[in-house]
């Protein structure tokens, strides 16, 4: 386990967060974000392994490009998968370099698209029902959907390693979550400005929740690293989705308990659309061209194009032409896009 990769994931985390607030009480917390998402680059970089080269484009593309609290939390997720796998002499490769930089930019469109939907109902928790969406899914879908029946476990055969203590948390979260997010969607939908007990019991579970995948988060992470290396190795994707949809509800309740002044909500939402499309064509480009390295890679190191990689480069590709038109659904198709590059990229490390 690499420490210092682990101090870059928690400076990330730490990011997102002060974004976070910093789009509601200034530019001083968001100024401070950015600092610790540029030394969080150098201390990838400072690691010495090739891998880590895509959790620092990430880092300083979210930084320098797109400083959104969502980048912050995505260039994070990549340092714990850096963090948790040993160190390989080989490199990733110029294509998962340009994809972190699509991805960056994607996460912050999505952001800003979000932002901009959000500010004509200032009262719903909508960013807080995302996330526990997310983290509900996350946890329905991990090691094979185990956490359904109280199981929890990384690695397969006789090198799995179950984690009992992980598993209890996760899966109380996972009910705890679900309710929350039941409970503020029915009312999200059907009224403008919803006030009822069933809206203030879920934003409440939604709090609890957010604490519960935090803690989650910390078990499962306790308990792999006294599994040893290979426990680390094979459990660092399945815990780098958990923090990134338990960063994702937190950082929901953060804006559900904003106390989020008017003007700032107007002013946000003047220039949501006018900042979202040129980030989400620069996303799109630089998607485009991660298809054609992947290509070109393909040809290079196995003599043909038709590898995984270009296919999930060319499907991540033609999302992103596709989320560009402004037409309905534009939320969804910016979301399959970020999907799609997360796809790529952790196929890719």
């Amino acid at each position: 386990m690499s420490l210092v990769a682990a101090a870059a994931a928690l400076a990330l985390a730490a990011a997102s967060v002060l974004a976070e607030i910093g789009s509601v009480h200034g530019r001083a917390p968001a100024l401070a974000g950015r600092g610790l998402a540029v030394a969080s680059a150098l201390l990838l970089v400072a690691t010495g392994r090739p891998a880590a080269w895509p959790a620092a484009v990430l880092a300083v593309a979210a930084a320098l490009v797109a400083p959104r609290s969502l980048p912050y939390l995505v260039a994070g997720a990549a340092a714990v998968v850096v963090a948790l796998r040993p160190p390989s002499s080989s490199g990733p490769g110029i294509t998962p370099l340009i994809a972190a930089l699509a991805l960056a930019l994607a996460a912050a469109a999505f952001q800003r698209s979000a932002e901009e939907r959000a500010a004509g109902r200032p009262g719903a928790p909508g960013a807080a029902m995302l996330g526990g969406a997310a983290l509900v899914l996350s946890l329905a879908l991990l090691d094979g959907g185990n956490v359904l029946r109280w199981q929890f476990g990384v690695g397969a055969g006789a090198s799995r390693v179950e984690l009992p203590g992980a598993s209890l948390v996760l899966g109380v979260a996972l009910l705890v979550t679900l309710a929350g997010t039941l409970g503020t969607s029915v009312h999200f939908l059907a009224a403008p400005a919803p006030t009822s007990q069933a809206l203030s019991l879920g934003r409440r579970l939604l709090v609890l929740g957010a604490g519960l995948a935090g803690l989650g988060v910390a078990v499962t992470g306790a308990q792999v690293s006294q599994g040893g290396e290979g426990a680390l190795a094979a459990g660092a994707l399945d815990l780098a989705a958990l923090a990134l949809a338990a960063g994702l509800l937190v950082l929901g309740v953060l804006r559900m308990l904003a106390d989020e002044r008017p003007l700032a909500r107007s002013e946000s939402a003047s220039t949501a659309g006018a900042d979202t499309k040129p980030v989400l064509a620069l996303a799109a480009a630089a998607a485009l061209l991660a298809a054609a390295t992947a290509g070109f890679e393909g040809w290079r190191g196995e003599g043909t194009y038709a590898t995984d990689a270009v296919a999930r480069a060319g499907t991540a590709a033609l999302l992103g032409l596709g989320a560009l038109p402004a037409t309905r659904l534009g939320l969804a198709r910016i979301a399959l896009f970020t999907v799609a590059l997360l796809a790529l990229l952790a196929g890719a490390v």
